[in-house]
């Protein structure tokens, strides 16, 4: 008798212990109240309080309804009629730039400059003469061997420009923060060793002065509205 009291006792504790269990599970770790969430729901736009549980959300409504989702261990935030809005999660990518770029010569994958060079140089033997070539993703901190000569990491045109004598040629960076042109585009922009940097952004240049073909954030716009002009003046054929 005194063992099966016991087994009753002992089974009877596992089950309070795994509805304790259950209800914890929907216990939430942080609840935001009084406030003024935006749901993006047309049907119930805003509502007053959220309850979150392991970075997920249990549940979205009133201050009153939100009461059975807070235990002791719950930090309760009073937001005083703040505003809390959906977050967005993003890669920072340029999607428009991305897709741009599907279109040109991808560069993400060269080792070295000399690869950018053969790469631009292929593109080259089959274009019109006074055609831009463009392409997209090199990186001078993934060059191996680092380019020579250089300027704080960066090539020099000269080998490009030798190798692209008839077209324009303006490859983006990686970040998209900067372009690499060769003489030939700095020819046509009126580029030259008194240009002045524009405000927010940088010619980068060799120990004499000289650009080497680096145009940094605004600086880019120097070279970029040469080719918007040449785009605006093909016909819809030439672009597909």
């Amino acid at each position: 008798m005194k063992v099966k009291t016991l087994l009753l006792f002992v089974i009877i504790s596992f089950f309070i212990a795994s509805c304790e269990n259950i209800k914890m599970e929907h216990k939430a770790d942080i609840v935001l109240r009084n406030a003024t969430i935006v749901t993006m729901d047309d049907s119930i736009p805003t509502a007053q309080s959220i309850a979150i549980k392991d970075g997920k959300i249990l549940f979205v409504g009133s201050n009153a309804d939100v009461g059975k989702y807070i235990s002791s261990s719950t930090n309760i935030i009073d937001l005083n009629g703040k505003f809390v809005i959906p977050g967005f999660i993003e890669s920072h990518a340029h999607f428009l730039g991305l897709g741009e770029s599907l279109l040109n010569i991808d560069l993400r994958s060269a080792k070295n400059w000399d690869e950018v060079i053969l790469l631009v140089k292929e593109v080259a033997a089959k274009s019109k003469p006074g055609d831009w070539i463009i392409g997209r993703g090199w990186h001078q901190e993934k060059f191996s061997p680092a380019p020579n000569p250089n300027v704080n990491g960066y090539p020099i045109h000269n080998e490009l420009s030798k190798a692209t004598p008839n077209n324009p040629v303006m490859l983006s960076h990686a970040s998209g923060h900067a372009i690499f042109v060769n003489e030939f585009a700095m020819k046509l922009a009126g580029i030259t060793n008194k240009t002045k940097n524009p405000d927010g952004g940088t010619i980068v240049r060799d120990k004499d002065g000289n650009a080497i073909g680096v145009f940094e954030e605004n600086a880019e716009n120097l070279i970029r509205k040469f080719y918007d002009e040449y785009l605006s003046k093909r016909s819809q054929k030439e672009i597909e």
